[in-house]
């Protein structure tokens, strides 16, 4: 009985380190301010069919989250060709290069969640086989450098 007692609290801190080593969500902060990111991709893209993902930012903490900028990366040959933003944030793309978007948080209150869309669209050139892509959203704001919040999530682009 009580070995039965020790492997469930050995479980607990396993079972939180795996739900924080999540490859499209991450939390980071620092002196109250709490933030989550999340990347949003659907399991599959296919090739010339325009698509929607997502990502969301949340202050989780008891402090607000100050100057929160989001940058998000799709990878080649994917093109933005929109973006809507929560009210309150705002978004701007660019296709130079890696399509990338820069979402401005401004201050994120303490336990709300703004959101964001992507629309966006892939082709594959003729004869490639399906490929394995990620998606990177990091994060920085006061308090969170840059690397310290940092969201991926992988997809197949298909044929």
């Amino acid at each position: 009985m009580r070995a039965f007692r020790w492997i469930r609290i050995a479980i607990l801190p396993l079972t939180i380190a795996g739900s924080v080593a999540c490859n499209n969500d991450d939390v980071s902060g620092t002196g109250g301010a709490l933030a989550q990111l999340e990347m949003d991709m659907p399991d599959t893209v296919n090739s010339g069919v325009p698509f929607d993902a997502g990502a969301s930012a949340t202050a989780i903490g008891v402090e607000n989250v100050h100057d929160g900028v989001v940058t998000i990366t799709l990878p080649a040959p994917l093109r933005i060709t929109g973006v809507t933003a929560s009210p309150g944030t705002s978004a701007t793309f660019s296709n130079a290069g890696m399509a990338t978007v820069t979402w401005t948080l401004h201050t994120l209150d303490s336990n709300t969640r703004s959101t964001i869309t992507i629309y966006a669209t892939a082709a594959l050139p003729p004869g490639a086989d399906d490929q394995l892509l990620t998606a990177q959203a990091s994060m920085v704001a006061d308090g969170i450098g840059f690397g310290e919040l940092v969201a991926n999530d992988s997809f197949v682009l298909a044929r």
